[in-house]
């Protein structure tokens, strides 16, 4: 009777040792258990595309803080989990999620772009437990906080670079029936811009999230970083915006930068679209556009379309010559005829970066006869003493050759 009681119980022991060891822990597989130095915390109901939840994250641990990253892009995204503490000695535990519009255009790939914004919330702590909240639920009161036209611009600017992509890269997308082609090309074609963040394939999500806790008067964190990267536009990228800007029926013929201390200008020589294909076209009465770079974009500051001369049919002279640019001052040249003389002119201006005001510098001519080419003419330089303060918006064709009337320092054409 003895032997069979002892058997009962022993049977009844490891019973509860196997009941025990099924609600370890450490055992469970949909679990990961962090350790603190005085307190363990434990993320329960783990999605795992492994056999242990845990080697799903990559984690680093100084015993205060720990710090969670994704190992795999199918990791748990980690809220909306509960949050078990070892001991009830823990207290105002808050969570503060860091959250930014996100471009998932790219397969694989989230970009944010880099409007940051972050909302805490403190968190409830019963039976020693806490419910993290799911940023679904969050989404839906921040999302106005992004319905802004600098956003909107932004994820614009980012659609049309990708889109651009395809489309010189058509080839490693497919080909030219593939869907990803197709698209890009109705996006590029469109004139109408999207008011809709998700039109532009922009979401709201978080890049991470940070969980603090009080433990015996100490401060501790468990930080999640979803590893995001912050959208980075090339030179290339940060102009194309200027296709926006461009009236219609124009195209940029020559452009020019001037990367000064304070700001970044972009000078555009425009020339209408018929013009484009011709050969041995002259280039008349194009119109020059002065940029400034804002915010990774360029905005119109100025323009003049009275610089560069109006076709003369009498006159073979190729018209508009170039932008060439030093330090903060520009110079557009054009080459027109007077009597039997090519003049080939240089019309500098000077940016004011303190004031923004852009105005005449200088303004020279160089000659060559029509009909003897080997005679030495000199060439005129005009100053501000001689024209004092003029607007770019003002300089135009009879401005320019009124200034004949004027005096100018001469020297000879080497």
């Amino acid at each position: 009777m003895k032997k069979k009681l002892m058997l009962l119980w022993s049977l009844f022991l490891i019973g509860c040792n196997g009941q025990t060891k099924k609600d370890d822990l450490n055992e469970k597989t949909d679990i990961i258990k962090l350790n603190f130095k005085n307190v363990s915390v434990a993320l329960s109901g783990i999605n795992s595309v492994n056999n242990n939840a845990q080697e799903d994250f990559n984690i680093k641990n100084d015993a205060t803080k720990i710090l969670m990253q994704p190992a795999f892009l199918e990791s748990d995204l980690l809220d909306g989990k509960e949050l078990k503490f070892s001991n009830e000695n823990v207290k105002n535990i808050k969570i503060t999620f860091s959250y930014d519009a996100v471009f998932y255009g790219e397969e694989k790939v989230k970009t944010t772009l880099g409007f940051k914004r972050d909302t805490t919330i403190v968190l409830k702590f019963e039976n020693k437990k806490v419910q993290i909240p799911s940023f679904e639920d969050i989404k839906k009161t921040v999302f106005k906080k992004f319905e802004k036209k600098e956003i909107y611009d932004v994820a614009y600017l980012v659609n049309r670079n990708y889109f651009n992509k395809i489309v010189e890269n058509y080839e490693v997308y497919g080909g030219k029936d593939s869907p990803d082609y197709k698209l890009a090309v109705a996006f590029l074609k469109s004139k109408k811009k999207s008011q809709k963040l998700e039109d532009l394939f922009i979401n709201i999500d978080y890049m991470k999230f940070n969980i603090e806790f009080e433990d015996n008067s100490k401060l501790h964190s468990i930080v999640f970083d979803r590893m995001f990267q912050n959208y980075v536009f090339s030179e290339k990228e940060k102009i194309s915006n200027v296709g926006e800007i461009i009236p219609k029926g124009f195209y940029v013929l020559d452009s020019n930068i001037l990367n000064l201390k304070k700001n970044g200008f972009k000078i555009l020589a425009l020339e209408k679209n018929e013009i484009k294909n011709k050969d041995n076209a002259q280039h008349n009465s194009n119109p020059i556009i002065v940029l400034q770079k804002k915010s990774n974009q360029y905005q119109k500051v100025n323009d003049n379309y009275n610089l560069i001369f109006k076709y003369d049919d009498n006159c073979p002279a190729d018209g508009y010559g170039g932008i060439v640019s030093k330090n903060n001052y520009f110079t557009v040249q054009q080459i027109f005829c007077v009597d039997f003389l090519f003049v080939n002119s240089y019309t500098t201006f000077k940016i004011d970066e303190n004031t923004g005001n852009i105005n005449l510098y200088k303004y020279g001519e160089e000659y060559t006869n029509r009909s003897n080419t080997m005679l030495k003419i000199p060439s005129k330089v005009w100053s501000v003493k001689d024209f004092g303060m003029v607007k770019f918006e003002s300089v135009n064709e009879g401005f320019l050759l009124n200034l004949r009337n004027k005096k100018p320092l001469e020297k000879l054409n080497k």
